[in-house]
This record gives structure tokens, sequence and C-alpha cells, in this order.
């Protein structure tokens, strides 16, 4: 009744954004109803995590009364979520992961809806209603946003952040771009994905920076500035105090530790089971960074190929895998429209930024079909030629079958 209640009044003049999310919600609450009462140990499609941050949660709840609970200071990454699950536990007086699940997909139905103002920002309304859709439906991102796992606050506050930013390169209001490095940083929070966002647009503006500086564009040059010190400052906060950046150390942990090292801490604590990939692949020097991270990015984005399928189950992760391969190949295709843009290139830096972190610290497809549903909706902005490439498959195929059958014809 919440989400219904929220989806109501903020598309009150947007019925086709309205009719988006009530399906957004639907899919979700199905899925939800799916996993809780009928079946529930699909493969890749239940989070080994789940059982993890819930025995958490459990013990934070009968560990802390609620009003120890809502008093700082405040634990980060895995730890972050299980506190609030506790919390929420607290409010309710439950321990039953239904609450959480439901409060998950209120998270998952407003990344839909920051996507489409994302999008509308970016291109135009009829682009951002066809985004929306996409994300409403996309199937693993709809999975994951109902499982009780960290998922859709992780992609919500990233959302949020990439939102806000937009806003700002539009408006050039200060305090939009202080509320978009405020989403980075709860999404940090709870996973450092986003924080290679953060460091990604940094070293956008300071190329941005020099640039201006050649060229005496003093306006781009100010503005250019106020990103560094916002964004910087947010993300010496983060290395200052540690939130979020348990995986590489935590406090100071930026600048801490080596390329090579950090890549060692991170890179290959992944690289098991049957789902397992590039297992021998180690990086020994900055070289072996250098061509490895395509590889990498690669294996992350569309694993399982066809070679590495070894049941039934596999069929979900090759479906998932062609999907990434479409949306890429419409970012590809966008390309000559984001580099005169940027505002775009900003977004596309940081989507960058994101692929090689996660690509470095996944080295199994299972793992990588949940990490990659993090980037998902941000993609999907990039990628506004996707829709004219429905057309351009249907009219060669549509080629192939004239062809097909004048030869038939031919022959008889």
């Amino acid at each position: 009744m919440l989400v219904i209640f929220l989806i109501h009044i903020t598309t009150i003049e947007d019925h086709r954004l309205k009719k988006i999310l009530y399906v957004a919600l639907s899919i979700r609450l199905l899925l939800m109803v799916i996993e809780v009462y009928i079946y529930s140990d699909l493969p890749y499609l239940t989070a080994r995590d789940a059982g993890r941050f819930q025995r958490r949660a459990v013990a934070f709840y009968d560990q802390y009364s609620l009003y120890e609970l809502l008093m700082p200071p405040y634990p980060s990454g895995s730890g972050l979520y299980s506190y609030m699950m506790a919390t929420i536990y607290a409010f309710f007086g439950t321990t039953e992961n239904s609450i959480i699940r439901s409060v998950n997909i209120l998270a998952g139905v407003f990344v839909v809806y920051n996507s489409y103002k994302i999008s509308q920002t970016l291109w135009t309304r009829n682009v951002a209603v066809q985004n929306a859709l996409i994300l409403a439906i996309f199937p693993l991102l709809a999975v994951y946003a109902q499982d009780a796992i960290r998922e859709s606050f992780v992609v919500y506050f990233l959302t949020l952040g990439i939102l806000y930013y937009v806003y700002w390169s539009h408006q050039k209001r200060p305090y939009y771009l202080i509320i978009s490095v405020f989403g980075f940083a709860l999404s940090t929070a709870l996973h450092m994905g986003a924080l290679m966002a953060l460091l990604a647009l940094l070293v956008y503006y300071f190329w941005r920076a020099i640039n201006s500086l050649f060229t005496g564009k003093v306006y781009s040059l100010i503005n250019t500035i106020v990103v560094i010190g916002i964004v910087g400052a947010g993300i010496f906060y983060l290395n200052t105090t540690g939130w979020g950046l348990g995986d590489i150390g935590g406090e100071g942990a930026i600048g801490e530790f080596g390329m090579e090292e950090l890549i060692e801490r991170r890179g290959h604590g992944e690289t098991r089971g049957r789902a397992g990939y590039l297992e021998g692949m180690l990086a020994n020097n900055p070289l072996d960074i250098i061509w490895q991270t395509p590889v990498r990015v690669a294996y992350f984005l569309f694993t399982p190929f066809p070679w590495m399928m070894n049941s039934l189950w596999d069929l979900v992760g090759l479906f998932d895998s062609l999907l990434y391969l479409l949306v890429f190949w419409g970012i590809y295709k966008s390309l000559p429209v984001l580099r005169q843009d940027p505002e775009k290139m900003a977004l596309l830096f940081m989507l960058i930024g994101m692929l090689i972190i996660f690509a470095w610290g996944v080295s199994n497809y299972g793992t990588a079909m949940r990490h990659r549903a993090k980037i998902i909706p941000l993609a999907i902005c990039l990628a506004p030629h996707i829709y004219p490439l429905r057309r351009v498959v249907y009219n060669q195929l549509k080629k192939k079958w004239q062809i097909i059958y004048l030869l038939k014809l031919l022959r008889n």
C-alpha cells in the first residue's frame, strides 16, 4: 500500500510512468510470492548472501533495542544492510524476511522511477518511457529487487546520485551536486562499487580542467573546479571514515595499496565453483592490468558463453548475457551522440569505472549476473540507439526471408 501511495503521488501528471511503475511493482510482487511461498531454490536466482544477511540481522535484533539501532555509529558494507534489516524488524516486531523483501521492492520500483527521470533529462520523454519499461521487466533486475539482499538499495542510491548529477549538469545548482555525492556515498556505504563511479567522475573532470586551461573556457573551468571540490570532499570523507571500504582495507584504504596489491586482494576471491572463470589469470605487473582488463570486462558482462554451459539452468545466464550484448551494442551505436555532450561522457566514464571494478572483483558468472544488474540502469540510459536497432534487425531478417523465398520459387 505504501508503494502504491508513493507511485500515485509522484506520477500524478504522468500517467504513462504510473502504469510502468505499476508493472514493475506487479512483477516484483509476483516474484516475491513465488520465491517465498512456492519455490525458493532456483539456481542463480537466489543470492547466497541472503542467509548471511538474515542471520546477522536477527543477531542485531536480539542484541539491540530500537533506540540503540537508530543511534550512530552505523556499520558499513554488508553489515549496514543487516543493520537496516534489524531496524525494520524492531519497528514491526518480526524477523520474517518477507517484510524486508517488501521494502526492497519499494526501492526497486523507484530505481525504475529514477532511471525514467535520468533518461527524460538526457534524451526525450519517449526514450524515457521505453527505458523505464525495459527496466520494469528486465528479468534479473526484477528478481534481485525482491530478494533479501542489498541490491535494491545499492542501485537505488546509485541512480539517485546519477539523477542529481544530471540535474546539476542542467541547472548548475550546487545543492544538486551535494545530493548527488550523498547518493553515491550511501550506495558506497552498502557496496563499494559506486565509489569507482565517483573516482571515474573525478578523473573525467580533471581531464576537463586541463582541457579548459588550454582552450581558455573560464566558465567551464569554474564549474569543473566546483565538481572536483565537492566530489573530492565526498571521497575524502569516505576514505577518512572507512565507510563502505571494508573490502579493500577500511579507513585510509584509498592510496594505501598499490594497484597490483589492490587487484590481488580483490581480483582472485571469486574464482570458485562450477561457474568460475579465468582461474589462472593473475596480474603480476601494470602491463598485465592493461591487457587483462578488457578480457575481464567481456567475461563479466557476457558470461556464460555457450561453451561454458553445463546444465539447463545455464540457459538463464545465457539469456541474461544476450540482453547485455544488445544493450552494449546500443551504447556502441550511440557513441557519436555521447561524445558530443560532456554530461553524457561523464556518465559513460562512471559506467566504465564500475565495469572495471566489478570485472576485477568477480570471476564467477553466477556472481557476475548479480553484480552486473547494478550497472544495467545506467547502461540503458546511455543506449538510446538500442530501439532503432530492433528495426534494423527486423529489416535484415525480412530481407533474408525474402531471398530464401525467392530461391525456393526459382528452384520450383
